[in-house]
């Protein structure tokens, strides 16, 4: 086996030179933007097109119709309710109370 020596290879200063310039033009354009560049305008639309949606406030749904629906009364829970032998029966009811 031959052992090779080399000199150690320096790397060129034009990269750390660019990578800094680089870093430096991203904080100036945030800086700009966040503190110096007006923001543009909201676009607020004018109030003549409420007038479509005006029928949503005159809806014949009635809650008791809903809450008499055989479609409401299908769904189940799939998720038991908290006992005190389950997981929050683990700890303290209330772990900033001294014991």
């Amino acid at each position: 086996m031959a052992i090779v020596v080399e000199e150690e290879k320096k790397s060129s200063p034009m990269f750390a030179v660019a990578g800094v310039l680089v870093f430096i033009v991203v904080i100036g354009a945030a800086a700009y933007y966040l503190f110096i560049a007006q923001p543009t305008p909201a676009i607020v639309p004018s109030s003549g097109g409420l007038s479509a949606i005006a029928s949503l406030t005159t809806s014949p749904v009635q809650p008791q119709d809903i809450e008499s629906s055989t479609v409401l009364a299908s769904f189940h829970t799939s998720v038991s309710a908290p006992t005190s032998t389950g997981p929050i029966g683990v700890g303290r009811l209330d772990p900033f109370v001294a014991p």
